[in-house]
């Protein structure tokens, strides 16, 4: 036999061994995917909450310029439900802006299902608020502007509080170093009402994920409440968050105070 037949031969035999091993795998419930036949790595394999997502390539994607209730706050379960029923086992486009992946290892991304801009959505349907964080500002402005239609419209977490006069100021620049001089940055609530309410489950939260909650205290009429970001001994009407860095951001940031239902009393944008 020469060589040219000896190497169909030997050709023949690695195909039908190939066969064979794939039926096997076959009848023993055992497959091999090849490459061009996995499923999209875009596809969303899993919602896990209302900013963040699971590929079927098991990345995790953070949706960028968002922010959603975490497990446990006001309009958790319905940002996380609203965001699955729009991406769940679909394919969507992924875009990068400056980052690659955030502190956590997730992909930093906006997401796109064919002409929709999933993250404009979630704000604009009021179940996220704007997250401006540099460098990825790309469309900042967009959803800014999603974010004051939802509020403009009473939209999802933006539902009014029936406690309307409560007003708000705040020092967010200490001076000096602001993570030297932390009590220097500060809120101050103020009841302008007649009426006395007692705040033990309103919070205040950043555009962030900073949240403190308040314990019982009786905020009577024409009074206020201070709260000092850093650490001190609460007492009377003087609050500590306890925090070892700065909340407020000196060039842009959103107060939001809710009260215990998780309903919106009061902004303040800068």
């Amino acid at each position: 036999m020469n060589s040219l037949k000896l190497e169909k031969v030997k050709s023949s035999i690695s195909f039908i061994i190939s066969i064979f091993f794939i039926i096997f795998l076959t009848g023993c419930g055992i497959y091999y995917v090849f490459p061009e036949n996995q499923k999209n790595e875009n596809s969303v394999k899993e919602v896990i909450d209302g900013d963040t997502i699971l590929l079927n390539n098991n990345e995790k994607v953070r949706l960028i310029g968002i922010n959603t209730p975490e497990k446990g706050q006001y309009f958790y379960p319905e940002s996380k439900e609203v965001l699955k029923t729009m991406v769940s086992k679909k394919e969507v486009t992924l875009e990068k802006d400056v980052s690659n992946r955030d502190q956590y290892g997730r992909l930093l991304r906006y997401v796109f299902l064919d002409d929709t801009f999933i993250n404009l959505e979630m704000v604009k349907k009021g179940f996220a608020n704007a997250y401006t964080y540099p460098p990825d500002v790309k469309y900042s402005e967009q959803l800014l502007k999603a974010e004051r239609f939802a509020r403009e419209n009473n939209l999802g977490l933006w539902q009014k509080s029936e406690i309307d006069k409560i007003s708000i100021e705040l020092n967010y620049d200490a001076e000096g170093n602001d993570n030297n001089n932390l009590n220097d940055e500060y809120v101050i609530m103020k009841n302008i009402s007649g009426e006395q309410f007692n705040i033990k489950g309103w919070n205040i939260k950043d555009s962030a994920t900073n949240i403190y909650e308040f314990e019982k205290y009786i905020f009577l009429p024409n009074t206020n409440i201070y709260l000092f970001t850093g650490r001190g001994e609460d007492k009377g009407n003087n609050f500590y968050w306890g925090k070892s860095q700065p909340v407020w951001n000196n060039d842009h940031d959103t107060l939001y105070l809710r009260d215990s239902n998780g309903h919106l009393i009061d902004i303040y944008d800068y």
